[in-house]
């Protein structure tokens, strides 16, 4: 009798795991879906499904698809391989989630438009076009205890160079490893210019619960626009070497 409860159980379980495996992803969506998500054209299964279009809030994500590492499941996180797009950049890599809220990110390349982290996070109007591969990144009570990633601005433009419109600064690499941090809970971003008018050098710091301090070191190449080189004392008097401090500093 007993091993044939056993049995019973384990039918019980293998058809219970086969159900909620081919369970559609357009019914979990249509049940599950927090207020304020939709979701048109899904298909395939919530295991593994894609849909042609997401809005959440005000962003749209298109041909977005994901494939639920069932593995994971095991050890409490739900964790997916994903990738996405929307309208002026894409996403795709490995993502995976704890019942505690806690986020881990690895091999994720992403692009999109600074216009758009402008909005997002209430930053200064800038302009250009982020690309990112972010290596390893791990967030645990809502701030990053490992961030190993690099990346490139191109195209940057920025009105705070000076009255009237956005100057082009240029392109810019950014590189974080939390790995050499000295300071706990402090995440440093190495700056430095890959071309453009400006030659650029400096550091992005981000310290708990969510500030920024930018201090960077610019100085206009020969080829620099005169408007430029004349925005660039807004910045103050140049050192010895001639180059001059840009500061920014605020929260998100």
């Amino acid at each position: 009798m007993t091993e044939h409860l056993r049995l019973l159980w384990l039918s019980m379980l293998v058809l219970l795991g086969f159900f909620v495996a081919q369970f559609p992803a357009s019914t979990a969506f249509a049940w599950f879906a927090p207020t304020g998500m939709g979701a048109f054209g899904v298909s395939g299964t919530l295991w593994r499904g894609n849909a042609r279009l997401i809005r959440v809030g005000g962003l749209q994500l298109r041909n977005s698809e994901w494939d639920i590492v069932l593995s994971r499941l095991f050890t409490g996180q739900l964790a997916a391989n994903f990738k996405s797009r929307w309208g002026n950049g894409f996403a795709e890599g490995y993502a995976a989630i704890s019942g505690s809220g806690n986020l881990s990110v690895r091999e994720l390349t992403a692009s999109l438009n600074v216009g758009t982290l402008s909005a997002l996070f209430d930053l200064p109007r800038m302009g250009g076009q982020v690309s990112v591969r972010i290596n390893e990144f791990t967030l645990i009570d809502n701030w990053p205890r490992q961030f190993v990633g690099s990346g490139e601005i191109r195209g940057l433009s920025s009105p705070l160079m000076g009255a009237g419109d956005a100057q082009r600064i240029g392109d810019i690499r950014f590189e974080f490893n939390t790995g050499t941090e000295t300071t706990p809970d402090t995440i440093t971003g190495k700056l430095s210019d890959s071309g453009g008018p400006l030659q650029l050098n400096g550091m992005l710091v981000l310290t708990p619960p969510g500030n920024y301090d930018v201090n960077v070191r610019v100085k206009a190449r020969a080829t620099a626009p005169a408007t430029l080189q004349q925005n660039l004392q807004f910045l103050g008097a140049p050192e010895p070497d001639g180059t001059r401090i840009f500061q920014l500093a605020g929260s998100i």
